[in-house]
């Protein structure tokens, strides 16, 4: 029996699924963002310390 290659059209339970998954992703990205932010702002305060003549 073939198999068809190609899907006549989109699941619904996928994209909704598809959906949560990026909601989530947003989410997680979003919460951890001050932190990463504060990093590399701490960071760049560091590495600049390090080409000030001492």
């Amino acid at each position: 029996m073939p198999v068809p290659l190609i899907k006549l059209g989109p699941h619904p339970e996928t994209a909704q699924r598809v959906a949560e998954v990026g909601a989530t992703i947003d989410a997680m990205a979003r919460s951890v963002a001050p932190a990463v932010q504060k990093a590399c702002e701490d960071l760049g305060r560091s590495l600049a310390a390090l080409h000030r003549p001492a």
